[in-house]
């Protein structure tokens, strides 16, 4: 009795999906037990459902734990980036930003621990984090995409919750001599077109040939997408809840014993909220190209490169409220600097509404007065420009060379770059009493009425009309840029032998070597007294002549607005009953407000972060491997996998200002010409090596069913920017002693995130029919987390930090103490994280007539975790928190038909249970929980020929919600609504 045995190269083929809209029929595809070998039949299976089993086809033979989807499924709408469509595999959600998912999180896991590569080859963010933006790849250049969920020695490390592999086509692949793609698609959302400033339809045209030539030894594949839509976000955000106690509110005295009118002992309230739209116009051009050339049979060579630029053009428009929490309740009379709160509304022991007043008694001096004791609410019109501009590029050489029958050996060199500028301007408006007079005042009769609803959209009224050009006044214009950089080198040669061997059927090893370079840039642009006074209408600085006598020093004059530079605008859908305000083009009133200022950011040393910010930091990475194929018996079973060991050493290291003191440092000027001696610039770092372990092996129970088991330990290094080298050095007093402590929120000693994983799947495939019903087990020991910690008593010159002697003001110098040494580091508080994943994949097309189309596709996981982080949540201060990104629960689940090849359609559905992250669209780090989503997509393509489709989806059906809350729900964050998406087109194939 012989063993049918696909051979590696079928195998291969499979697994890679290459052959497109090809599908293999699983009762001929197995590598069960048989009387006499056999053959593979291949047969046509077009639409969705080729592309569903073309995908179980790269599961099944796969040598690790993977999910994949093909190039059928990914090139359907609405999958506007290559993230739509990876939604949809077990475990993996993703993070929506402005309606498009960008970011990935696999099995719980944020996407700081998923590394990314694109055919093979590493992948660099735009920005200083690990988290490819995977919005910037088109799915219409994308061929084939895998998600590893296991490890093994020859797969690039630095995926702790998963790789994801990117594939692009290539040419030689194909049966036709050429092929020649064009669509031409629009898109119209509901929420853009109640938008008075944005256009209502957007566009995508992709266009994409592939050739082979002389002799079938030479492929071109070229590949165009570009991409114009419209999008916008309404979004009602309420700033963090702190306790409402003299430690915020200096005007309450000591003697109400925190107990304020009656009110909780413990009373929590939001500073303030902004209710806005972020709109704009996201434009996204990308280009792909292969070059393949087989000269011989036993040599080949290839040329890849992959190009997008992305630019997120996004304004927010709308109002921002502040200083709500400085407000003193009515019964405890007004204060002059800050308002009155009266009829709080609560829940608990959060206020969620009231009536707060400016001023209702009339004692406060408002601005730009002298004396002015103006302080507490504060109500500004926004026209914040958020837009980004960012492009990513990689190219690749491959050659591959069969030395003899037994020996290949392949060496590929590769480039990754990213670039992102974050512009984050911002320009308010404020309400003046008479905006024609020389020195506006600043209107303080303002009353504001709120009342926040928990997750449902709040009610908002104002007592002045944000609309009236007689009192609005442009008062501030700001820029704070951030421009980051990220590149990466590499090269690597892979030898794998083949043996005759009836347990190892070869051997791989390889070496790799990459360098990485991130740096950042900083800067600040301030038109006005100071970031904050400007937009509270203090515009004027004031000083005193020689003769004592009060003079104005400065003036930095508001801007009254004409009706041809605004519109009227509101917000839509479920926020139609909030107040209208103006929407301006930013630029345009630049122009006409400080035409000839000069608005470039740059760098200042009254504000030193922007230049201790500034940062370069370098990883130098070299990595060999050796690996074990496994092809064999286990008794009656097969066993095929592979298992083997990476090492891997990482020198990182990081330059920027290290804070020494005042007149201890060298002499550098920031881009004013003032110079500061605080700070010397150096450069620190550490070099480690690490081993990591993997096993990988398949069981063949029989001709449907598979047993995998998959072990290793994994390793995620550090966001780049995390390793920056920022801190600064203070002295403090403690019991009589001077002592020297330094403080940084990075480090560049930082280690990797490291676990430990088993995975344990049963897949079963369907003989009968095409499917598969799969389970599959896994947990992850995490052994450390990054966290900041405290060490005592600390010599600083441990680290490489030579600080010189420090002298007093009369230059006797300072004995002083070690001190404490406050810095990121690696702790080994971690523990496990643990799961399981259900997959479900039935095509009935043994049901009658019209029904055999049908087909669905389900996937469900859980998440269970006892790793907890303290909590950074408002008001759950000395408490735990969930892990960062983890929802426990995600489902995504598809039911398609396929019609005589003619007609394909489908509806989908993906859930992602609550989950903890960072607050959205506020600018400044804010915890909060996010609500469970749902959301829905429809979509229909017909055939009309061979050549002709065309295709018509809705994406976000039920327009859901992002909803977040402070650990509370009746303690509001962030309502957002992105509206319904229609997708309309035609695609073309020669």
């Amino acid at each position: 009795m012989k063993k049918f045995k696909p051979s590696f190269l079928t195998l291969s083929l499979l697994a890679a999906g290459l052959t497109m809209h090809a599908g293999a029929s699983f009762a001929q595809e197995t590598d069960a037990v048989a009387e006499q070998d056999s053959e593979l039949e291949v047969i046509q299976v077009k639409g969705f459902r080729g592309s569903v089993i073309k995908s179980l086809n790269t599961k099944r033979f796969a040598d690790t734990v993977v999910d994949a989807i093909s190039a059928d499924d990914i090139g359907g709408l609405p999958d506007v980036s290559i993230a739509d469509a990876l939604t949809r595999l077990p475990g993996v959600t993703s993070v929506r930003r402005d309606g498009q998912s960008s970011e990935l999180n696999i099995r719980g896991l944020s996407g700081g621990f998923v590394l990314s590569t694109l055919n093979g080859r590493e992948q660099v963010s735009s920005s200083g984090g690990r988290s490819v933006e995977f919005d910037q790849f088109p799915s219409e250049l994308i061929s084939a995409a895998q998600v590893y969920k296991s490890q093994k020695a020859s797969l690039i490390e630095g995926g702790v919750a998963g790789t994801v592999e990117l594939k692009t086509a290539s040419a030689l692949d194909n049966d036709e001599d050429q092929r020649i793609r064009l669509s031409a698609h629009g898109n119209t959302n509901n929420a853009v077109a109640d938008s008075e400033y944005l256009d209502s339809i957007g566009q995508r045209f992709t266009a994409s040939y592939q050739a082979k030539m002389l002799d079938d030894t030479f492929g071109v594949s070229v590949g165009v997408a570009l991409m114009k839509q419209p999008t916008v976000a309404n979004q009602f955000i309420s700033l963090q809840f702190d306790e409402y106690s003299e430690e915020l509110n200096n005007s309450f005295s000591a003697d109400h014993g925190g107990i304020y009118d009656g009110l909780p002992e413990q009373l929590f309230v939001s500073d303030g909220f902004e209710l806005h739209d972020r709109g704009g116009e996201d434009t996204r051009n990308a280009v792909v190209v292969a070059l393949n050339w087989e000269p011989r049979d036993n040599l080949r060579f290839q040329f890849d490169g992959f190009h997008s630029e992305f630019d997120s053009e996004k304004f927010d428009r709308g109002l921002r409220v502040d200083g709500l929490s400085t407000v003193r309740l009515a019964s405890l009379g007004g204060t002059p600097n800050g308002g009155v709160l009266t009829n709080p509304i609560l829940s608990g022991n959060t206020i969620i509404g009231g009536t707060f007043s400016r001023d209702p008694n009339n004692i406060a001096d408002a601005p730009p007065a002298l004396t002015s004791q103006y302080g507490g609410i504060r109500v500004q019109t926004q026209a914040d420009d958020a837009t980004t501009e960012s492009s990513v590029s990689s190219w690749g050489l491959k050659g591959e060379w069969d030395v003899n029958d037994d020996l290949s050996v392949t060496v590929d060199v590769a480039h990754s770059e990213g670039d992102e500028d974050s512009k984050d301007r911002v320009m308010r408006m404020a309400y003046f009493e008479d905006a024609s007079i020389d020195t506006p005042v600043i209107d303080d009769g303002l009353v504001v009425q709120y009342q926040l609803n928990g997750l449902k959209s709040p009610t908002v009224s104002f007592n002045r009309d944000f609309t009236d050009l007689d009192h609005m006044m442009v008062v501030a214009a700001e820029a704070y840029p951030r421009i980051e950089s990220n590149s990466s080198d590499a090269i690597k040669i892979d030898f794998k032998y083949e043996l005759d061997n009836e347990f190892i059927s070869s051997v791989e090893a390889g070496l790799r070597s990459s360098k990485r370079e991130y740096s950042l840039e900083r800067g600040r642009f301030v038109y006005g007294v100071t970031d904050q006074t400007s937009r509270s209408g203090q515009y004027i600085t004031y000083g005193q002549d020689a003769d004592g006598n009060t003079i104005e020093v400065e003036r930095f004059q508001p801007y009254q607005l004409s009706s041809d530079e605004v519109m009227i605008s509101s917000l839509g859908g479920d926020f139609s009953n909030m107040p209208q305000y103006l929407a301006v083009d930013v630029n345009q009133i630049l122009n006409s407000w400080i035409p000839n200022v000069d608005q470039t950011p740059t760098t200042d040393w009254n504000n030193a972060w922007t230049l201790t910010q500034n940062n370069v930091i370098e990883e130098n990475v070299t990595a060999a491997y050796i690996q074990a194929n496994i092809d064999a018996e286990l008794g009656d079973f097969p066993v095929r996998g592979n298992f083997g060991i990476r090492a891997v050493e990482t020198e990182q290291k990081s330059t920027g200002l290290i804070d020494v003191g005042p007149g201890n440092g060298d002499p550098i000027a920031d881009d004013n010409g003032l110079i500061s001696t605080n700070y010397v610039q150096g450069t620190e770092g550490t070099t480690y090596t690490d081993y990591l372990p993997s096993l990988n092996l398949t069981f063949s129970l029989n001709r449907e069913q598979l047993i995998r088991f998959a072990a290793a330990k994994v390793l995620s290094r550090p966001d780049m920017d995390t390793l920056a080298l920022v801190g600064g050095i203070s002295i403090n007093e403690r019991e009589g002693s001077q002592f020297l402590d330094y403080n940084s929120e990075t480090s560049p000693f930082l280690r990797p995130f490291y676990a430990n994983q088993i995975d344990i799947s049963y897949e079963h495939y369907f003989s009968e029919t095409d499917g598969a019903f799969i389970v599959a087990l896994w947990n992850k020991d995490i052994t450390n987390f990054v966290g900041t910690v405290t060490e005592k008593d600390f010599d600083l010159s441990q680290i490489g930090f030579d600080i010189p002697p420090i002298f007093d003001a009369n230059d006797v110098p300072i004995q002083l103490e070690d001190g404490n040494y406050t810095h990121a580091e690696n702790n080994g508080e971690g523990g496990y994280m643990r799961g399981i994943e259900v997959a479900y994949t039935q095509t009935f097309s043994f049901l009658p007539d019209l029904w055999s189309g049908l087909g669905v596709n389900i996937n469900w996981s859980y998440t269970d975790s006892e790793i907890t982080r303290p909590s950074a949540v408002p008001g759950e201060a000395g408490s735990d928190a969930p892990l960062e990104g983890l929802s426990n629960r995600v489902f995504s689940g598809t039911l398609f038909y396929d019609y005589d090849e003619k007609l394909n359609a489908r509806v989908s559905v993906r859930h992602r249970g609550p989950y903890l992250s960072e607050q959205i669209a506020i600018g400044s780090e804010q915890s909060a929980y996010f609500n469970e989503e749902t959301i829905y997509s429809a979509q229909m393509s017909y055939n009309f020929s061979e050549n002709l489709q065309a295709v018509v989806s809705v994406d976000n059906l039920t327009d859901e919600p992002n909803i977040s809350y402070f650990g509370e729900t009746n303690r509001t964050g962030t309502i957002q609504y992105f509206g319904r998406t229609v997708y309309f087109g035609v695609n073309y194939n020669l």
